[in-house]
């Protein structure tokens, strides 16, 4: 039994799909069902069951998966352990960026890093909060930034951050929303994302204590995609205040001057890997990077309830 086939094994069950795990694993499909066979022959049990909608755990698969991603820990635990003996940390970083890379300052993360700890390679993987935190819970990524709130009892999560927001209409708007209240506000045509996207939940709150419902016109899943339509003359949307404010600037946007509540930027990564070398070093230069204060111990500047 190895340990590769005991990673693709709960790649595939995490995953429920030979393919995802193929492409996350880096490697082929014919590779994965190659492991998982061997291993269900080694162990003379079935552990995954194909249906039309993907890889089920068997019964005996639900029992062998919490021992298989047991000895993955113990051997992640072994490995920061020789980490922690070297003088120069050695290994990768996969990291998701869930927003423009220069607001979440990438560039110097990057220079300090090779600065620092050359032989650390960095891997930058644009994504969304939405898939930022399940990401880093699977193991696909080592840490993930994203926007809001979250409380999982496996994460642990750095606040780096509060983003000021602000509601953003196209310029020639400016006459519908200058003076609008929040309830004209509300009936106006929006720019809306999926409801996993924290921007959703932030809107909510706004007009929570309003008898309104916004008038959704489309559903987008980048602030990309809500820039090139606010452009267009498509709705308004909630953007940073950064963005809202350079588009004004550009004289394609206009800012509603009603107050909206800000947002969390934060960083997560696995708890039971939040001591590992690679792991600290990320922490230690991210939350440098934004100014908060490391000289209290790391758990009790750390919310993972």
């Amino acid at each position: 039994m190895e340990l590769y086939q005991l990673k693709t094994f709960v790649k595939v069950a995490d995953e429920g799909n030979l393919t995802r795990a193929a492409e996350l694993l880096f490697t082929s499909q014919p590779a994965i069902s190659a492991h998982i066979k061997a291993l269900e022959e080694e162990l003379g049990v079935e552990l995954f069951q194909r249906t039309p909608k993907g890889m089920q755990l068997t019964p005996s698969g639900e029992l062998l998966y919490q021992k298989a991603a047991g000895i993955l820990a113990s051997a992640d635990e072994l490995k920061s352990a020789a980490q922690s003996l070297r003088q120069e940390l050695v290994g990768e970083l996969k990291i998701g960026v869930h927003t423009d890379f220069e607001f979440v300052r990438i560039a110097e993360l990057l220079r300090v890093f090779t600065a620092k700890h050359p032989r650390i390679q960095l891997h930058f993987l644009a994504g969304m909060s939405a898939t930022n935190i399940p990401d880093v819970r699977k193991g696909n990524l080592d840490g993930g930034f994203f926007f809001g709130p979250v409380k999982s009892a496996d994460l642990t999560t750095l606040e780096l951050a509060q983003v000021p927001m602000k509601v953003v209409a196209p310029a020639a708007w400016r006459n519908r929303v200058e003076q609008a209240s929040p309830e004209a506000l509300c009936a106006l045509p929006w720019i809306y994302t999926s409801q996993n996207c924290p921007f959703y939940t932030l809107r909510n709150q706004m007009f929570s204590g309003y008898p309104c419902t916004p008038n959704k016109v489309a559903f987008v899943d980048s602030e990309d995609a809500i820039r090139e339509l606010i452009r267009a003359g498509s709705g308004i949307a909630l953007l940073r205040q950064d963005d809202a404010e350079t588009m004004e600037r550009e004289g394609v946007g206009y800012c509603w001057s009603g107050e909206v509540p800000s947002i969390a930027l934060s960083f997560t990564v696995q708890k039971r890997r939040q001591n590992e070398p690679l792991i600290q070093a990320a922490i230690k230069e991210i939350t440098a990077l934004w100014g908060v204060e490391m000289e209290a111990p790391l758990e009790k500047l750390i919310d993972s309830a």
